[in-house]
């Protein structure tokens, strides 16, 4: 399995609508959000290495050993599987970097671009142009 001492974080903190956006489609992207937030959905990114901002509600969609192991920093209690069936985590691994929170008490330098970004933007912009 990859690990590494990144942690990525899955989450709305700066969500912002077109103020032409309302009724049913403002409706329906709360809705969206609430759903993405409430949980199921981080613990689906969860079992691929990533983080939800709204852990709480990630515990309740985890196994007490998923939880253990991607948000706690504890050894695997048992094999994990990825968020498709598939083994992923052996029995007794320990993820890189620790648990969530001395993950995130280490962070020196936040990133919100990847490396990519100028080079893929320059890309993305030639194929809408073409």
């Amino acid at each position: 399995m990859l690990t590494s001492k990144k942690a990525i974080v899955v989450g709305m903190a700066d969500c912002r609508f077109s103020n032409k956006v309302s009724g049913k489609k403002l409706d329906q992207a709360y809705e969206y959000i609430n759903w993405w937030l409430s949980g199921w959905a981080g613990a689906f990114v969860a079992r691929q290495g990533y983080y939800m901002s709204q852990t709480e509600n990630v515990k309740k969609h985890l196994e007490p050993e998923e939880w253990d192991y991607w948000y706690m920093g504890k050894p695997a209690a048992k094999e994990l599987m990825d968020p498709f069936g598939n083994p992923l985590v052996p029995k007794g691994e320990v993820r890189d970097g620790g648990s969530y929170w001395d993950r995130f008490s280490n962070i020196g330098v936040w990133n919100s671009l990847m490396k990519e970004n100028d080079y893929l933007v320059k890309r993305w912009t030639e194929f809408l142009t073409a």
